[in-house]
C-alpha cells in the first residue's frame, strides 16, 4: 500500500512570553500563519493539519476546507512550560497532532509527515516532496544538516510517523535554557535510530518567511546552474560524511563509490564552468 503524505504545520499564534522568541506580535504571527495555510491549500494537494498550542482557533477562516476534510485545525492550550522555550513547545504540538488528528488516525501508521514550521512557505514544496516519493526510501528521514553534522534544521522535516514518535520519547530532555534544543534531539534521533535512513533534501527547499527567534527574514534563492551544482555538492558531501562518521546504516560500497565519483566530477565542473 502506498504511503500518504500529510503536511503538518506547527504553530503558536500567541507566544505570550515564550522564552527565546523575539517575534511575539500576535497579529503579525496570525497573518503569517494564514498566508502559509492559504499557500499550501492552493498550491498543493496534500491533506493539511495546522496544529497550534496557544488556544487561538482560526477554524472560522477555513470552514469550506475543513468540511471537505482537506484541512484540519487543532488548537489547544499548551505552552505551560515557557521556560523550556519554543523547542519544547514544538514537541508538544507534534505530540498533540499525532494523538488528536483525525487525518492521521484515518491513515493509521501508513503516512509520511512533512513537518513545516507553520509561518514559513516552502515555495517548491511539491518538487521537494515528489523527489522524496520517487528517489528515497519510505523509511528515510529528510532534514538539512550543517557542514559539521552538529545541527539539524527543523524548519522542514520529512519522515515516517514512527520517527516523530521517536523524537517525542525524548521530549522532556528539550530545554532551550540548557542548550538542548528541539534540533538537538532531532539530530540525536537521526543518528541513533537504526530503523531509518538519513538523507538531505535532494532539491534545496526555497523558504520564505521570518524566524521567530531572531526575526531574520528568509528569502527564496535565485536558481542558477551553478547554485544547483553547489547544492548537489552539499548533498553528496553530507551523505558521504554522515555515512562515514555517524550512520548506523552504512551505504553499499558500490553506491558510496558512485557518490564519490559524482562529487569530484561536480567539483571539477564548478571550478571550470563559469555559469
Amino acid at each position: 500500500m502506498n504511503e500518504i503524505y500529510i503536511l503538518l504545520l506547527t504553530g503558536c499564534i500567541n507566544p505570550d512570553g515564550m522564552s527565546f522568541t523575539s517575534l511575539t506580535e500576535k497579529s503579525i504571527r496570525r497573518s503569517q500563519y494564514l498566508s502559509a495555510i492559504d499557500f499550501y491549500l492552493t498550491k498543493t494537494n496534500f491533506p493539511i493539519i495546522f496544529a497550534e498550542n496557544s488556544g487561538t482557533d482560526i477554524s472560522d477562516s477555513y470552514t469550506q476546507y475543513i468540511d471537505k476534510k482537506r484541512l484540519e485545525i487543532l488548537s489547544f492550550n499548551g505552552n505551560k512550560n515557557k521556560k523550556k522555550g519554543k523547542g519544547y513547545g514544538e514537541s508538544e504540538i507534534i505530540d498533540y497532532a499525532l494523538s488528536h488528528s483525525h487525518i492521521i488516525s484515518s491513515y493509521s501508521t501508513n503516512c509520511i509527515i512533512i513537518k513545516i514550521t507553520g509561518r514559513l512557505i516552502v515555495n517548491n514544496i511539491n518538487q521537494v516532496a515528489y523527489k522524496h516519493m520517487i528517489l528515497q526510501k519510505s523509511n528515510s528521514v529528510i532534514s538539512s544538516l550543517n557542514s559539521t553534522l552538529t545541527f539539524a534544521d527543523s524548519r522542514i522535516i520529512i519522515a515516517p510517523i514512527f520517527f516523530f514518535s521517536s523524537i517525542l520519547k525524548h521530549r522532556e530532555e528539550i530545554d532551550d535554557s540548557k542548550g538542548v534544543y528541539f534540533e538537538t534531539i532531532l539530530l540525536n534521533c537521526i543518528i541513533q535510530e537504526k530503523r531509518f535512513h538519513y538523507y538531505p533534501f535532494y532539491i534545496e527547499p526555497q523558504i520564505s518567511g521570518q524566524s521567530g527567534t531572531t526575526r531574520e527574514k528568509y528569502e527564496p534563492y535565485v536558481s542558477s546552474p551553478k547554485r544547483r551544482r553547489e547544492y548537489l555538492l552539499y548533498v553528496l558531501q553530507t551523505i558521504l560524511k554522515f555515512d562515514k562518521e555517524l550512520s548506523n546504516n552504512k551505504l553499499n560500497k558500490h553506491i558510496r563509490l558512485l557518490y564519490i565519483i559524482t562529487y569530484y566530477v561536480l567539483k571539477i565542473m564548478n571550478k571550470y564552468v563559469i555559469r
